[in-house]
């Protein structure tokens, strides 16, 4: 005689199979797919680069080995993909040729590094903007007017600078809005326009034509509202002859939902509001009243 336990079990099993099967398939037709970014110059991976469909929805970012992890089936085949963060210009590839290469090489920025000759012990500090001074919240942040998909607005600021012999950047503060719903990373950069380039209000200028200042990527967690500091490592030197340094904020997140915003201080007429979009667009917006809450410390003798 059968068992009918046994004949239960053989028909529970049979049942069984079949979603098991469906979720094998689905499983791996949800395989993701990895592509590796590398500086062409040092073979270093290149962590925190935004990678983004252009007029499309998806984005995301290198982790600290330069790997990029994906879904084919998220991203057309005839998308263009534009690749930004520190280090690199602005650029343009096909999906196509991220799919064929396990690694991409991208050509990395010129670096300065200038010399830092502080004769003295005793320096003196120099401060633009005022953490002190009180500031206007922001009901939401700041948006690109009219933007197309795969556009999104990078909280950037230009800071003019004074003509000193020497000055070492030592600190930065910023006024974080009350607005913030969750924390989220920050990568900062900061960047001077190339000999000869003169910037103005309201022109368009391109990232090719600037340098970066810090030696690496400073990446800061904002947990919270209120001021922020950040020191660097290492000492800062600012190039003799540079007249603006511009601070960008790039939001580590996918969709916006921290709503990181920067108070408006409207204190320090040295200390504009700015604009890098996708594509590598940099500039400052012309007459805007916005000034945002921040403070530069620098040393000098």
């Amino acid at each position: 005689m059968k068992n009918p336990f046994w004949c239960l079990i053989r028909s529970v099993n049979k049942w069984l199979i079949i979603p098991l099967l469906l979720i094998s398939v689905q499983s791996f037709g949800q395989e993701r797919s990895a592509t590796y970014f590398y500086s062409s110059n040092e073979q270093m991976p290149l962590a925190y680069l935004r990678v983004q469909v252009k007029d499309g929805s998806f984005m995301d970012f290198t982790d600290l080995a330069g790997k990029l992890e994906y879904l084919k089936q998220e991203i057309p085949e005839n998308s263009s993909i534009n690749i930004s963060g520190y280090g690199i210009n602005d650029t343009l590839l096909s999906i196509k040729q991220i799919w064929e290469l396990d690694t991409i090489f991208l050509k990395t920025k010129e670096f300065e590094l200038p010399e830092v000759a502080i004769n003295s012990t005793a320096l003196s500090e120099l401060k633009i903007g005022d953490a002190l001074a009180d500031g206007w919240e922001v009901t939401k942040p700041i948006d690109l007017n009219n933007r197309s998909d795969g556009e999104f607005y990078r909280y950037t600021i230009r800071v003019k600078i004074p003509k000193k012999n020497q000055l070492i950047l030592d600190e930065i503060k910023f006024y974080v809005s009350q607005i913030l719903e969750e924390k989220v990373d920050v990568s900062i950069r900061i960047l001077f326009p190339n000999s000869g380039l003169q910037i103005k209000s309201g022109r368009i200028n391109s990232i090719q034509d600037f340098t970066e200042l810090l030696q690496g990527n400073k990446v800061v967690e904002v947990s919270k509202s209120g001021w922020t500091q950040v020191n660097f490592d290492e000492s800062v030197g600012i190039p003799e002859g540079v007249k603006d340094l511009f601070i960008v904020f790039d939001l580590l997140e996918k969709e916006p939902k921290s709503k990181f915003a920067l108070a408006d201080q409207r204190v320090s007429k040295a200390i504009d509001l700015g604009f890098y979009i996708t594509g590598g667009e940099i500039g400052v917006f012309e007459g805007d009243p916005f000034h945002p809450a921040v403070e530069l410390t620098f040393l000098k003798e």
